[in-house]
């Protein structure tokens, strides 16, 4: 059996390539909802990890060197 996530906990889909918050948890399902808001998705444990500070910090980085490369700063 895999890591168990905890509602509110923010977690990686690996398959679905997405990031999301925990919103429910039932008979193996998880159910995410995207952290802007957005419609859910539900998903089984196996694809999931936990999205750390260091991933968030990681990927607003990346976003913001994007943007800046595009001159949109």
């Amino acid at each position: 059996m895999g890591q168990e996530f905890a509602i509110g906990a923010v977690v990686r889909d690996a398959d679905a390539k997405r990031v999301g918050e925990v919103m429910d948890y039932f008979t193996g399902i998880y159910f995410l909802r995207p952290l802007g808001g957005g419609q859910e998705w539900s998903v089984g444990g196996e694809s999931l990890s936990l999205w750390t500070r260091a991933d968030q910090l990681s990927a607003a980085v990346a976003t913001v060197n994007a943007t800046s490369r595009r001159g949109e700063l």
